[in-house]
């Protein structure tokens, strides 16, 4: 099964990413900052992370920074949700792609399938 971490300071839109993912077959992991959600990552090696970008505390530029920089979390693909217009760039390639809030259900799930699709068992080997 596809393991999805949502990271979110908003617990109302980690619930609706919950039911969300949960309905299309995922198991979804979810925590309201970047310090847990490094924990949870280390710890349960999640298929893809998606992260908001605006989170107190840690934002979601340093939190992929952070999971790039530790051999266990360093190749989870990483989807960044974020209000912020124009959206930031991965000028440090941090993560795969952004998403602008408020950003609809099949965008959503079209970018996690595309990195599983290539990130999963049936991904060519390299």
């Amino acid at each position: 099964m596809v393991t999805i971490l949502a990271v979110d300071d908003d617990p109302n839109l980690l619930r609706a990413l919950g039911v969300l993912f949960e309905e299309e077959g995922y198991r979804v992991l979810t925590a309201c900052d970047a310090q847990a959600a490094m924990a949870i990552a280390v710890a349960e090696r999640p298929d893809v992370i998606l992260t908001d970008y605006m989170m107190p505390g840690i934002n979601g530029a340093e939190f992929c920074r952070r999971l790039k920089s530790n051999f266990t979390t360093a190749r989870i693909p990483v989807v960044v949700l974020t209000a912020l217009y124009p959206p930031p760039s991965a000028s440090e390639d941090l993560w795969h792609a952004v998403l602008t809030k408020p950003v609809s259900v099949a965008n959503l799930l079209k970018a996690v399938r595309a990195f599983w699709d290539r990130t999963g068992p049936n991904a060519p080997a390299c």
